[in-house]
């Protein structure tokens, strides 16, 4: 299966690069490699790039998108229109910046009709850099093409 092509994201805000496992309805890893002329360095810090909490949050956002959204086998594809909904209890242990492998380990710890509760952690080069819970959302009626 291609894990890519179920994310309504396209570059530059696709940010996972390589779908390590998925485990459909209960978890996935993902990657990407940062690069010194990514989009989100511009400007987060000029001579120092460091990449911003967001971009870490975004990134366990759609790996989480993969372990809620993609089927189960023998299951149909119905794509889902994944948003988030909610950010909660986010660490920044360490930061991180241009040349290092980030690793996305989301794994969902809850489902209520649409909603699905994601806790996870990012690593840099196996150092974590983030950890926290999300809440993504299933948007009935949306084409999944505008991204989380």
């Amino acid at each position: 299966m291609d894990y890519l092509s179920l994310l309504p994201h396209t570059p530059p805000m696709r940010l996972v690069e390589e779908v390590v496992s998925v485990d459909p309805g209960q978890q996935a890893v993902a990657r990407r490699v940062t690069r010194a002329d990514d989009f989100f360095f511009q400007g987060h810090f000029p001579g120092q790039p460091v990449v911003p909490a967001v971009v870490l949050i975004e990134l366990l956002a759609q790996t989480g998108g993969l372990a809620a959204g993609t089927p189960r086998p023998g299951e149909p594809h119905q794509p889902r229109a994944l948003r988030v909904a909610a950010v909660d209890g986010f660490r920044f242990p360490a930061g991180c910046g241009a040349g290092v492998t980030l690793e996305a380990t989301a794994r969902v710890a809850g489902r209520m009709g649409g909603l699905f509760k994601i806790e996870g952690t990012v690593t840099a080069d196996g150092t974590i850099v983030a950890r926290g819970a999300l809440t993504l959302a299933d948007v009935p009626g949306r084409a999944p093409a505008a991204g989380a």
